[in-house]
């Protein structure tokens, strides 16, 4: 399957847009997540961005991510996810396909450097909080 990077990264609606989205949050969290975490990052992502009322279902994630898979954007597998529980979760890992044009394309993108620009934002407004 090929998909053109700069057009999911351009997305504006539907599957591309999750599927660039997914791509974003993979690469801003060292490139794997187990699938809930991602779930949860994607929501936090979007409302970061002002895009709350934009988060996708689990299916549609899940959906976005065998797309990615085929296209050989990321890779998964399935394994047990440590929890509170003796037994753990069983989900899937998921990991950004490490290629060069991938990781340039998603430093430059621009979602990515307002996320990132939010946290350090919030991150200075912590430390200059003063504890008396």
């Amino acid at each position: 399957m090929n998909i053109d990077l700069k057009e999911l990264l351009s997305a504006r609606e539907g599957m591309k847009k999750i599927m660039g989205d997914v791509l974003r949050v993979l690469y801003l969290f060292s490139g794997t997540l187990w699938l809930p975490e991602l779930i949860v990052e994607l929501s936090g992502f979007k409302k970061t961005l002002g895009e709350g009322e934009d988060v996708p279902k689990r299916r549609k994630i899940e959906d976005a991510v065998n797309l990615l898979n085929m296209a050989g954007l990321v890779s998964i597998k399935p394994g047990i996810r440590a929890t509170a529980s003796s037994k753990g979760e069983k989900t899937i890992l998921i990991s950004l396909v490490r290629k060069d044009e991938v990781l340039t394309e998603l430093s430059m993108d621009e979602k990515v450097r307002k996320y990132l620009q939010a946290w350090k934002e919030a991150l200075g407004n912590i430390r200059s909080i003063r504890c008396t």
